[in-house]
């Protein structure tokens, strides 16, 4: 466990989880709502259903203000 979580640290991008081409487009096929790549830049999957939930929501709470 030690071992781990020295190895984590000593690859700080490990923890960030950074993803490829490839890979963000099979989280956009997996439905996953935030996507972070290579460079580390976050993007709002806008194809994701739950993402679309959230916005109406958000949309209708701007309508009843």
């Amino acid at each position: 466990m030690f071992k781990f979580l020295l190895s984590l640290f000593s690859s700080p991008e490990l923890l960030l989880q950074v993803m490829s081409q490839r890979d963000i487009a099979e989280s956009i096929e997996d439905d996953e709502r935030i996507l972070i790549d290579e460079d580390g830049s976050a993007t709002v999957n806008i194809y994701s259903k739950e993402v679309h939930e959230d916005f109406a929501r958000h949309v209708n709470a701007l309508k009843r203000a």
